[in-house]
């Protein structure tokens, strides 16, 4: 694999563009992981290995999320049976005026954008990157992977950099809840709740996209609406409910910051099945609708 295979280029649509984002599947050569100059996102499906990040070493094993800066200095000093889906991209991606050379700054501003990319930059003696999860998130981490790779190779229509993009702020979003959740104000790491309430988060950050009631996730995890509500609000500090109508209208709106996916598209990408529904949650949430919403941001 050589560098310039790290940009993906435009053939008959848009021929020459360049869209900073590739991904690689079903890969067991521990050399992909140790490319320079672009951020990774590395899924470790299966197997395990001992990584190093400078002078910090760690075992890692699958299903984890490495979340890998262009500075990091990963190493993999042994590697048993492993399996990965990587994505590489440069933080431009995210947004225009992120450029490594200001990233520093913009590290430490109060923007709401660094807060997606705290994986890629937080580091101590126990953290070099590494996030254990379950195979439930790990599977919706392989497909929006599998989803961007698929849009970046087909080029199929004039949406191909739109859609791919669209999937790389997801798996941002859900890389980001795998490292932690921020529930009620206070910082909560998934390692410190109890497996019922984490196996709950995994399921709705999995299955948002679809159907989803408080009578779903009862039958689904054999409890009833009181009792989950209850142990889910004393850890999370917010129902079930309205974490999964967080969740939705965090997709939401980073879509219509990031993109250009229709409204409809959105709505749809974000678990909303009619239109009205979707206009009056958005409106509670951001206090305005999706249109005006994307205007603000477009026009700052």
């Amino acid at each position: 694999m050589n560098q310039t295979s790290l940009t993906t280029i435009g053939r008959e649509i848009y021929p020459g563009r360049e869209v900073k984002i590739s991904c690689v599947t079903g890969v067991d050569h521990i050399e992909y992981t140790c490319l320079k100059d672009r951020y990774r996102i590395i899924y470790i499906k299966e197997g395990h290995g001992v990584f190093r990040n400078d002078d910090n070493m760690q075992i890692v094993t699958g299903p984890s999320v490495l979340c890998i800066n262009e500075s990091d200095n990963i190493e993999i000093n042994s590697a048993t049976n492993i399996q990965m889906d990587i994505m590489y991209f440069e933080p431009t991606c995210f947004e225009r005026y992120i450029e490594y050379e200001s990233i520093e700054a913009w590290k430490s501003s109060l923007r709401d954008d660094a807060y997606f990319f705290r994986p890629f930059f937080e580091r101590d003696e126990s953290y070099i990157g590494a996030c254990e999860t379950n195979h439930f998130l790990g599977n919706r981490v392989s497909q929006l992977i599998a989803l961007a790779d698929s849009e970046l190779k087909e080029q199929r229509d004039h949406f191909w950099p739109c859609r791919s993009r669209s999937y790389f702020i997801e798996l941002l979003l859900l890389t980001n809840s795998i490292y932690s959740d921020d529930g009620a104000n206070k910082k909560i790491y998934l390692g410190q709740i109890s497996d019922e309430i984490k196996n709950v988060i995994s399921w709705i950050n999995i299955n948002y996209m679809e159907k989803i009631t408080l009578e779903t996730v009862t039958k689904q995890f054999h409890t009833n609406k009181t009792t989950l509500n209850r142990k889910f609000k004393s850890v999370m500090g917010i129902t079930v409910t309205e974490y999964l109508s967080r969740l939705r209208m965090q997709i939401a709106c980073s879509l219509l910051r990031k993109t250009y996916l229709t409204i409809n598209d959105i709505m749809e990408r974000a678990g909303f099945k009619d239109d009205a529904h979707f206009l009056r949650s958005f409106k509670k949430y951001a206090g305005c609708t999706p249109s005006e919403y994307r205007s603000r941001f477009n026009n700052s």
